[in-house]
């Protein structure tokens, strides 16, 4: 009964959900392309052969890059259809994968869609990354005897609070689920209040300490600061800090946004605080101060080349974005307070002196500051930044494993 009242529920909103993808076309068209696919349809058919299918759900750009080595290693023994919910994810999926695998936008998750879905795939298991747990999904899989498995799992405190708070609706979801791989002990115990048992839940660490570093050139820009996956009210806080600081002398500020469509905006917003502003698709010699990236790609090689790297999401209260790639790449990081989607692992490079946490505008001052006056120090941070990745390394390997051994690999 609660699964059709969550399907009510999910269906009086399709008119919303459809309203926001025609409002966000204006500045990013990919919203529009493939719109049928979530609704289940217009689906690409996999080449016959004797692989079994699995249907790997990674929500948006960040789960897509997040998953490239566990989707590759499984790509090699399975059949992949590979789903996520945004354009950005879906442009850099069909950018780092080929063989054996079908991308497409996520069916919206109402009962008669995803058995659409199902059906027409006919997946022998459903692999879902980090945090996407629908409903319908997981009921539907269960009834189908589709085993599900939750790979690389995390739940925040404020995730959990909210499935325990509509318990009522989600009702037994949680004991559909097959097994579930989570990064770490605090996210085994949430996850133990909500109903998993013990037997179906194991510690595995993180799949995105196993980055596979590509081999860069650092960018001939010279020195500058990268502020990287920012949102909405941290630019104004990063302008003015950089304003205010003598590094602004030597080091331009590239600002990286997590929605390329703000890119305009924000450079706006620089050029009235009296910054010369440049976009990075118009960049050429000229002289500026301040730099907008308004495409995606790229933030591998800003990591690699930058003099530090201010993580975003951190100053406001979106929970922060993760630091394993800035620290692999060697960028000394600076992290703001709020990092609750990323808790243990920013907790882990703290505990090892490898980033700067700090709490306001006048600190990431400071943190500037430090970077761009004390290169021995900021070089000491990113050393130990990239030790922290190498002694975390391995659980792609234990969770592609488990699957491989408990599906075999042929019909």
């Amino acid at each position: 009964m609660n699964l059709v009242i969550y399907n009510f529920f999910i269906l009086i909103f399709i008119p919303v959900l459809v309203f926001r993808i025609i409002f966000k076309s204006f500045s990013d068209s990919d919203y529009r392309k493939n719109f049928p696919n979530r609704f289940g349809l217009n689906l690409e058919k996999l080449n016959k052969c004797e692989n079994k299918i699995i249907w790997f759900h990674a929500v948006s750009l960040g789960e897509v890059i997040g998953s490239e080595g566990l989707i590759k290693k499984l790509s090699k023994h399975f059949d992949i259809v590979l789903t996520t919910s945004t354009p950005s994810g879906l442009r850099k999926a069909k950018e780092i994968h080929s063989k054996n695998t079908v991308i497409h936008y996520a069916p919206w998750d109402l009962n008669f869609i995803v058995n659409r879905f199902i059906k027409f795939y006919e997946p022998d298991a459903i692999l879902v990354f980090e945090t996407e747990l629908w409903p319908s999904m997981i009921s539907i899989a269960h009834k189908k005897n589709i085993p599900l498995y939750l790979m690389n799992g995390r739940l925040s405190q404020k995730s959990y609070q909210t499935y325990a708070l509509w318990a009522w609706l989600f009702g037994d979801i949680f004991q559909k689920i097959t097994f579930l791989f989570v990064q770490t002990s605090a996210h085994k115990e949430r996850f133990s209040k909500l109903g998993i048992t013990e037997d179906r839940i194991a510690i595995a660490g993180s799949v995105k300490f196993d980055i596979n570093e590509k081999d860069i050139q650092p960018k001939a820009i010279g020195p500058f600061i990268l502020a990287a996956s920012t949102h909405h009210g941290e630019e104004e806080k990063l302008l003015k800090a950089y304003q205010d600081s003598s590094a602004k002398k030597n080091f331009k500020l590239f600002i990286c946004p997590r929605h390329e469509e703000r890119a305009d905006g924000i450079a706006q917003k620089a050029i009235s605080m009296g910054f010369k502003v440049i976009l990075f698709s118009e960049l050429k010699d000229d002289p500026y101060e301040v730099c907008i990236v308004n495409s995606t790609g790229f933030l591998s090689e800003f990591y690699a080349s930058a003099s530090m790297a201010f993580v975003g999401g951190s100053l406001v209260a979106r929970g922060g974005h993760n630091l394993i790639e800035p620290a692999a790449y060697g960028a000394p990081i600076i992290v703001g307070p709020h990092t609750f989607n990323f808790e243990d692992i920013v907790q882990e490079f703290l505990n090892n002196q490898a980033c700067l946490r700090v709490s306001n505008q006048e600190q990431l001052l400071d943190a500037i500051e430090f970077f761009a006056n004390d290169n021995e120090g900021a070089k000491k941070f990113a050393l130990r930044a990239k030790e922290v990745v190498e002694k975390n390394r391995g659980s792609t390997e234990v969770q592609a494993s488990y699957i491989i051994n408990a599906l075999g690999e042929n019909h």
